[in-house]
């Protein structure tokens, strides 16, 4: 009877163990996705690897970050068009569709996938994790996180300032115009003079923004927002 007994409970066991596992890895790589999506906005950049996430973007050891519940690997990976992604020169609008990034996971296996190109990056985005037993995806879509920056010069003259980076000074001539998406909180800062040395104008980006420079508006107010007014 003992015998019968534990051959009706231990699957049923099993099977419950089993649904805990899966809703607790997929609940875990959203908190992992969730601490991705802080470190890109605070650090204006993709994470390099999971183990950057430790201590402040997530609340795991080590061991609990890169590893499942059944012990195998957790692999993360940017879009590789992302791989040379910086703020202060921003994306064009054919690149704002790589701002992704995927987190795989399997329990039962070790991945160990290769994603070097955008069409390995694509396979996997696309796959059906439904049809795999114990294979775990989850899909960041940022884009969102980015804004449209445009400067658009209307005489010589005038320097800014894009995300803590060297200043872009006009050097007496006209500025290069300017149009790429940065993400949310990129500090912008346009002086009137150049070099660069106090701004003007100072803001950071939480819309699509446009601004441009007439040296013949008065002073302190070259830099502006509305077309054509000074």
């Amino acid at each position: 009877m003992i015998t019968i007994g534990l051959s009706i409970v231990t699957p049923a066991l099993l099977q419950i163990r089993d649904q805990r596992h899966q809703e607790t890895e997929r609940l875990q790589l959203r908190r992992i996705a969730d601490g991705i999506q802080t470190y890109l906005e605070q650090n204006k950049a993709f994470p390099p690897s999971l183990a950057s996430l430790i201590p402040d973007y997530v609340p795991f050891s080590g061991a609990q970050l890169t590893t499942n519940a059944r012990g195998f690997p957790r692999y993360y990976a940017a879009h590789p068009g992302m791989i040379g992604f910086i703020n202060r020169i921003g994306l064009s609008a054919a690149e704002l569709v790589d701002a992704r990034f995927l987190l795989l996971s399997d329990l039962t296996q070790d991945l160990a996938p290769t994603i070097t190109t955008p069409a390995e990056f694509e396979s996997w985005w696309t796959t059906n994790e439904s049809l795999i037993p114990n294979l775990h995806i989850h899909r960041g879509n940022v884009g969102n996180l980015f804004y449209s920056l445009a400067i658009t010069p209307k005489g010589i003259g005038a320097s800014y300032f894009i995300s803590m980076s060297p200043a872009t000074n006009s050097g007496g001539f006209l500025l290069p115009t300017h149009s790429a998406f940065h993400l949310v909180g990129t500090t912008i800062g346009f002086d009137e003079d150049w070099p660069y040395l106090f701004p003007e104008v100072q803001f950071a980006l939480t819309t699509n923004t446009a601004y441009w420079f007439d040296p013949l508006c008065s002073a302190t107010g070259q830099w502006n927002p509305l077309d054509p007014g000074c």
